[in-house]
């Protein structure tokens, strides 16, 4: 477009009055909109999306980054150490001793006849 086809656009523009009610009609359409889109995004991507927001506000130096990582790094190792068993604290179940000398195999397993003929 020529820059005089563009003044005549913004003139005529300026002139041109808004119906009555339209910038409230225009919000709610947005908004409107807005939550339908979002009710397509599986959870996942909005939280996604939340999560990188929420970063991007909060500008942080690399330092920072890194004592954060570190921080995260040790409350999981923390966390694993407290949930990893100890040595001597589990409980077995006890087996009579006669079982364990006995080979398993070789013991004698009564059985009946079954017959399916009437």
């Amino acid at each position: 477009m020529s820059p005089e086809q563009i003044q005549f656009l913004l003139r005529e523009r300026g002139k041109a009055e808004m119906p009555e009610g339209y910038p409230a009609q225009l919000l709610q359409q947005l908004h409107q909109r807005q939550r339908t889109e979002l009710l397509h995004q599986s959870i996942w991507r909005i939280a996604a999306d939340r999560a990188g927001t929420f970063l991007s506000e909060h500008s942080l130096s690399t330092p920072k980054y890194a004592l954060a990582l570190a921080a995260l790094v040790a409350l999981c190792l923390g966390v694993i150490a407290l949930l990893k068993p100890v040595a001597g604290g589990a409980v077995t179940a006890k087996q009579d001793r006669a079982l364990k000398s006995e080979d398993p195999l070789r013991q004698r397993v009564e059985a009946q006849q079954v017959s399916f003929e009437k």
